[in-house]
């Protein structure tokens, strides 16, 4: 691999195994049209209602990386209130939503980190 193609795969946000944090709006393209059939769904709860759950759910797993959701479910919980803003749900409500966004989160990574792994591989054969 030449060093330039290097440099451009260093400042690549995949290239060390983490995906960015998606904006809202591709969190709504993942999440928002399968929300009415969601099985935490709460009915007469909103989009806005959701969105900071799903935004929180994807944030504490790149946080806690390399952690089960149930080993910092209650850290969670505490925070919360504080990562909520203007939702109205509470935990109980939310905890699905954070759970899914988290679950989903935890797998891109996965996926993106070995398909690192497979392309590193294969630039060493080269």
């Amino acid at each position: 691999m030449s060093p330039s193609n290097r440099q451009q795969q260093q400042l690549s946000p995949s290239s060390s195994g983490q995906r960015p944090i998606d904006s809202d709006e591709a969190l709504a393209a993942r999440f928002q049209d399968g929300l009415l059939q969601a099985p935490y769904y709460s009915v007469g709860r909103l989009w806005d209602d959701y969105l900071p759950a799903y935004r929180f759910g994807q944030r504490s797993q790149r946080r806690h990386s390399g952690l089960r959701f149930d080993d910092v479910e209650r850290q969670l919980e505490r925070e919360w209130d504080t990562a909520r803003g203007a939702s109205r749900l509470g935990w109980v409500e939310a905890r699905g939503a954070v759970e899914d966004a988290w679950t989903r989160s935890e797998l891109g990574q996965t996926y993106v980190a070995s398909d690192q792994h497979e392309a590193e591989s294969s630039d060493d054969r080269s």
